[in-house]
């Protein structure tokens, strides 16, 4: 690689981008032409995975020589300046070699369509019809050499804004790709989801898809939400999570949220990220007003509210379905001139 300052060394990086990026595409070699294809795919132990039709221009290439380039982008987007020379581009991706397998074998087959989907956030055990699978080849690439490459304005771009919030005994810190093991742990307790809309989530694709709108709002000029995770400074331990999702900027109105594990309850630490919440936005995005809903029956967080300063502001009636139900709703708030209390 030309400019080794932009190479990507750390695997755990080259890793995130093959696991959470959307379109693969494939150079293969027509005699001396190569021939390009984009592809939706999924990821799994070294392997890419992507489903065909039996028969068709590119079967035919790889049945002639199955070794093949790729290229997948997790990031590539324009950065805009008042000077055609400052203009950018900021982007991450790896590009790789490796050889296709062509998989007609029925069982291996359906095995690499369940990856295809998990990969595309379908949830487990989806259930395929038999003449579907019949119907395709499973295409293989096990890659043997890869290498990842981000602009040289990525780490600038990417710490331009510091969204990083501490209080006197936690951490709050924007969630990366490396906390969705933390995330999917977090919403699959009952005592988490007892007044989540959410529901507890059956697998990391769905905690994948909870957090991708947050990630991807981070390289956004304009943010519309943030999504923190929270830690003890004292032990490192990650706790919980915190969120704020933003309206149009005329309004300045944020809406919180903040979801602690069972077992740090009880130790003040809801109060501690609600009132961190506060403060940041008014601070830090001078915002006018924050607000959070509350289930009527969420005792618990109604205090912690309360505690943070905020007040009820009135009753949104049967909006929270609830394993089912509909729940009441109470609607909390704090305005910029309130009295410091956060």
């Amino acid at each position: 690689m030309r400019k080794q300052n932009q190479e990507i060394t750390d695997k755990n990086i080259i890793e995130e981008i093959l696991s959470f990026s959307a379109i693969c595409r494939i150079a293969m070699m027509d005699d001396d032409v190569p021939y390009l294809l984009p592809f939706n795919y999924g990821y799994h132990d070294n392997c890419i995975y992507i489903h065909s039709a039996p028969e068709g221009k590119k079967i035919d290439l790889i049945r002639k020589n199955n070794r093949v380039c790729f290229e997948i982008e997790q990031t590539a987007r324009i950065i805009k300046s008042e000077k055609a020379c400052k203009w950018a581009t900021l982007y991450r991706s790896v590009v790789g070699y490796g050889n296709v397998e062509i998989i007609s074998e029925f069982n291996e087959k359906q095995k690499g369509l369940e990856i295809i989907m998990a990969h595309n956030g379908a949830i487990e055990n989806m259930e395929f019809e038999r003449k579907q699978i019949e119907a395709v080849v499973l295409l293989k690439l096990k890659i043997d050499k890869i290498t990842g490459k981000q602009s040289g304005n990525w780490n600038k771009y990417e710490n331009a804004t510091d969204y990083s919030v501490e209080t006197e005994r936690l951490f709050l810190k924007e969630i990366t790709w490396g906390d969705l093991e933390n995330i999917y742990r977090l919403h699959t307790l009952p005592e988490t989801d007892e007044y989540n809309t959410l529901g507890i989530l059956k697998n990391t694709e769905e905690a994948r898809n909870v957090m991708q709108p947050a990630i991807e709002d981070k390289f956004n000029d304009v943010r519309k939400k943030i999504l923190w995770t929270v830690t003890r400074k004292d032990t490192g331990a990650f706790i919980g999570e915190a969120g704020m999702s933003l309206s149009a900027d005329r309004f300045k109105l944020g809406e919180i949220f903040y979801n602690i594990l069972p077992e740090q309850w009880n130790k003040g630490y809801g109060t501690e990220t609600a009132r961190a919440l506060i403060r940041f936005g008014f601070e830090k995005l001078h915002l006018h007003k924050i607000e959070a809903g509350v289930a009527t029956e969420n005792v618990r967080s109604i205090r912690v509210l309360e505690k943070a300063g905020m007040q009820r502001e009135g009753l949104r009636r049967k909006i929270l379905p609830i394993r089912g139900v509909w729940k009441d709703n109470y609607h909390y708030a704090i305005v910029e001139d309130d009295p410091v209390r956060y």
